[in-house]
């Protein structure tokens, strides 16, 4: 009789192990899987290397748009020269070196181009400007330092977007700007060197 209930004894005991084992386990298996984790840093602020590159310029054929990033730009071959710029003022700007993509790489980049086309270059401030073909090809006029026309020499016209080696911002009329640079300092009209470039229209 005794031993009988010693066995009962251990039987409810070891029936309560196993409830307490059951709801344990219950407990932990609802809090992995019913009850929302807290996002972690990574998951609400992803590191810069996982967001996507910011588009920096867009050109439109047509109804056709082509957006280029950075790394795009760069992509495409890097050119750097001098170039500098006078205001109507008389004020020059430069000479300063500039990185970037010349416009003729930019152009093939694009799979199909009109036969005949304006070249209209919109800033993110608004302001626009069309270039004649003459410009876009580098034929541009150039001054001396008191501001007299000298003649027309061959640049090259770039989309830059280093001053100096060091990338251009807001305050240095970037991320990008279009520029005329030469293996030599030349200076140019401030007027063509359009800044805070976001926007190429070929129409």
């Amino acid at each position: 009789m005794a031993e009988k209930i010693s066995n009962n004894k251990f039987n409810k005991y070891i029936s309560m192990v196993l409830v307490v084992v059951i709801i344990v386990s219950v407990g932990i298996y609802a809090y992995t899987n019913f009850i929302k984790k807290e996002p972690t840093i990574s998951e609400t602020n992803p590191p810069p290397s996982l967001q996507p590159e910011k588009t920096l310029l867009t050109i439109t054929v047509g109804s056709q748009s082509y957006n280029y990033t950075l790394n795009n730009l760069t992509g495409l071959g890097t050119i750097t020269g001098q170039g500098s710029y006078i205001n109507k003022i008389g004020k020059i700007t430069g000479p300063n070196n500039y990185t970037g993509v010349s416009i003729s790489m930019l152009l093939n980049s694009i799979p199909i181009l009109p036969y005949n086309y304006t070249f209209h270059a919109i800033a993110n401030d608004g302001y626009s400007r069309n270039y004649s073909m003459d410009e876009v090809n580098g034929h541009i006029l150039v001054y001396n330092e008191t501001g007299g026309e000298i003649g027309t020499e061959n640049l090259t016209m770039i989309i830059a977007y280093k001053e100096n080696g060091i990338l251009l911002n807001e305050t240095t009329k970037g991320p990008l700007r279009i520029a005329f640079i030469g293996t030599q300092p030349a200076i140019t009209n401030s007027g063509i060197w359009l800044g805070l470039l976001n926007t190429i229209d070929l129409i």
